[in-house]
Parts: structure tokens; sequence; C-alpha cells
């Protein structure tokens, strides 16, 4: 670890208290390049006076931390605190996993039809003599046995729920236990180096209860609060600054589904369903009606939208109301980007990759409509920054570089993504960068971090340190 000298303050401190300090000979990332220099932080942001004590941090590498623009910090909780499926290959493995679980109530993520060979169903989660619920890699579908809709109270000859069906089910979930899930999903951001994320961890559970999880946040979290309806969102009034590192400053709703539910909303049939073109989750009246009162409270709009026909109306929309936000735009029709020039994008370059035989499973071949589009649209001058959609898929910056360098873009582009990009999207403009008087929001790693191999050995928010390795 570093060495210290000057005043004495230890590396490893019982206190997470804010820090002024000095890191000496440490390699800076500066423009796409490290550069050999002292870096002062003072009051929680860096300047250019050295501060006491001075660290000797000669040969580790500082970066600013990441910024996750869309995740699931308590969904990410979920992924390990119940059972992940992620890695579970077939319908024997899986029955054998949920035998071996320990669980009163056995709550599962991760699954998909590409991993397991076919869809769990009813009669074959039946076969379990507890409680039952397991949600697809995606969080938009989820089967359920019969024991599990006895227990809610919610019962379906299928035991399939999708879409704001889940939303009820979660609401029934017994020993939810939030705080604790929350807690693991923040360690495991900050373990890869993320100290910004922009979450969606409203559901199920009450504004007040998310409210007093989120207020004591280690991380910057900007919230997206999720509303279903026009009305919810008229009566909250609680839009603002939370913490120092809490914003409540955005609004999420969702357009469509997913593409692997097969509820992404599509201009024409999936190809392996031909009666079905996805899932519709709100018309263009209430999306006008959401932007509208997102402008008057002066709060972010984020509109989950897949589907290319969810695209287009969402792109009808902003294009009246400017600096609000897509999350995903997966699929994509060219006469629809003239309308949303004004916007922002949240995308997830490993889908492109991840997704590869859904696209050919799933979608149509007479689907008129650009396909994962991530680097057309930042090579068109769009306003684009990374994100992971965790837990859907892994929370890890290197997951995703790895994959938009795969697409085409560069180290350097791909790192101005995942951090300055992303606090612009915030609306934080002093974040992002290891620059002076800017948020001193960064993170120390032993060796070259654009090896893309290793995590950081410290993470530091506000000067704070939040996280050691």
């Amino acid at each position: 670890m570093p060495r210290k000298s000057g005043a004495r303050k230890s590396w490893k401190r019982d206190s997470l208290e804010e820090i002024d300090v000095t890191f000496r000979n440490c390699l800076v990332y500066q423009n796409g390049e490290f550069v050999k220099m002292d870096l002062h932080v003072e009051n929680g942001i860096f300047v250019d006076e050295p501060s006491a004590p001075f660290i000797d941090a000669t040969g580790y590498y500082v970066m600013p931390g990441f910024v996750d623009t869309h995740a699931h910090i308590i969904g990410t909780g979920h992924k390990y605190g119940y059972l992940n499926l992620e890695n579970v290959r077939s319908l024997e493995e899986l029955l054998e996993a949920l035998r071996q679980s320990p669980e009163k109530t056995i709550i599962g993520r991760g699954w998909s039809e590409e991993s397991l060979g076919s869809k769990p169903t009813k009669q074959l989660l039946d076969q379990i003599d507890k409680p039952v619920f397991l949600i697809r890699r995606c969080g938009h579908v989820a089967i359920a046995n019969s024991a599990l809709m006895e227990l809610i109270g919610i019962w379906k000859e299928d035991g399939v729920f999708k879409e704001k069906e889940l939303e009820e089910v979660r609401k029934r979930l017994p020993s939810r236990e939030d705080e604790k899930f929350f807690a693991i999903g923040q360690k495991r951001f900050l373990m890869h180096g993320v100290t910004f994320v922009h979450s969606d961890d409203l559901h199920g559970l009450s504004w007040a209860n998310l409210k007093d999880i989120i207020k004591s946040s280690k991380m910057r979290l900007l919230e997206k609060v999720y509303f279903e309806s026009v009305s919810e969102l008229e009566s909250f009034n609680e839009f603002g600054q939370l913490s120092d590192r809490v914003y409540v400053k955005a609004v999420k709703v969702f357009a469509d589904g997913s593409v692997g539910a097969r509820t992404a909303w599509l201009s024409v049939p999936y190809a392996d369903d031909p009666e079905n073109c996805g899932m519709k989750l709100l018309d263009e009246e209430q999306l006008e009606r959401f932007a509208t009162l997102c402008d008057e409270k002066n709060v972010q709009l984020c509109v989950h939208a897949i589907g290319d026909e969810a695209v287009h109306m969402v792109a009808t929309v902003f294009s009246r109301h400017p600096n609000h936000r897509v999350i995903h735009a997966q699929l994509v029709k060219e006469r629809d980007l003239s309308m949303l020039k004004d916007s922002f994008f949240s995308i997830q370059p490993h889908f492109a990759i991840e997704d590869r035989g859904l696209m050919e499973s799933a979608l149509p071949k007479d689907l008129k409509a650009l396909r994962y589009p991530f680097l057309l649209l930042f090579e068109r001058g769009f306003k684009i920054a990374f994100s992971t959609d965790a837990p859907v898929s892994p929370e890890d910056p290197k997951y995703v570089i790895e994959a938009a360098l795969k697409l085409g873009f560069t180290k350097r582009q791909a790192i101005e993504l995942y951090t300055m990009a992303g606090a612009r999207m915030a609306g934080l403009k002093n974040l992002g960068e290891i620059r002076t008087n800017f948020l001193a929001d960064f993170c120390l790693y032993e060796r070259d971090p654009l090896l893309f191999d290793e995590d950081p050995v410290a993470v530091y928010v506000a000067g704070e340190l939040v996280h050691q390795k």
C-alpha cells in the first residue's frame, strides 16, 4: 500500500471521515494518458496546493471514479443476496440448485432460455415443495410455482408474470430486507471503482422506505424515481438533494419491456411469435404529460424504450421536450434520430454482444430499424453515456468497456463515456475528471487500469475512503 509521510494518518482507518491529503508521485489519468504528479485533495475537491498528510503513492495509478448512468443498486444486491442463476446451464441444474437452497421462500434471478435450453415452467417449479419465484435475466418476466402464488395471494394458471404484474408480486414478497440488499449492491459497485450510480430502486417498496435507505449512501447517487401513473408524479414533491451525495432529480417510466421477454414494442411481430409485437406500457398522451410535468418540476424524464415503436413514441414526445433521456434504445428507426438530437441516451454496449443470438432468434428480418446503434449515435454527436443495467449484466465497468472496444470505441472514448458523460447527464459539470475544483471522486490502482484486468485498491468519494481492497 502507499507509504505515508508528514502528519500521520493510517491508510486503513476505522472511520470514513472526509480527509485532506496529498498523494505524491502518482500517475494521474489526464486526457487519455497518465501523468506523474502530486494529487491534492481538500474539503472533498481537488485543489492546487498541497494538503497534509502526505502519502507516498509512487507507482500507483489514479483514475476518476466511474459513473454508471443506469443500474439498480438494490436489484444488484438481490443478485448476490438471492439465488444467482447466471451460471446455471440446464433445467436439471436449476432443479438441483433449488433443492439445495436453504431459504424458506426461494427467489432467484438470472436465468434465460439461451442458458437453460428452454424456459422454466410452473409445472417444473412445482416439483419444489416450497415457494419459488424466478426472475429472468432481463427482469421483465418471471415464473412462480403454485406455492409462491398461494403465499402472495395472486394466481395465474401458467405462473408467468410480466412487466407491471411484477410490481405487485414484489410488494407481496416476504423478507424484503432492502437495506441489506442496498448495502450489498453498493459494495459491489464500489469494489469495481464505480463512485456514482444513476439508480432505479423504487420497486415494491414505499418512497419513505427507499428514502431512509439511500440518504446515507457512501457513493454518489442519482435516484430515478419510478412512477406507474401520471397522478403519482403530480403528487410527488420531494425532488432535490437528499444529502451531499444523493440527488433525487429524475423520473423513470417504461414505454415497453425487453426483447428477451418478447415485450419490447416492435413495429412488426416477433420472428418466433408471429401474433406478438410486444407490449406498449404507456401511450403518447401519458408520456407527453410525464414530460410536461418533469419540465415543470425541473427534473429529467428517463424513459425505458427498447423496441423501435417504443423509441418512435419517445422520439415524437422528446422532439417537443429537450434534455430528457432514453434508456437502452436498442432498436431505432433512422428517421427518428432527428427528433432525438436534443436527448440523452443511457446505453449498454455489452447488450450488442450478449444479444447476438437473441437478435437472430427473436427479431424479424423485415424489421426496418437500426440494431444496437451505439457507436453510430456517438459518431453522429448524440449525447450518450455508458451503463451496465446491473443486475441484468455485471456491474463491472471493465465488462462494459471491453464490449465497447469490440464495437469500435477507443479506450479514451470509453473512459470519457463512463466518467465525464455520465456526470454531465446528471447535470454535474464539476465531476468525472481529475481537475482543480472538481469533486474528488477517484480510484487508486496498483497496475495500469487501462489493461482492464483488475479492480482498484482504494476508492474515494468526496475525498473520503469508502472502499479498500
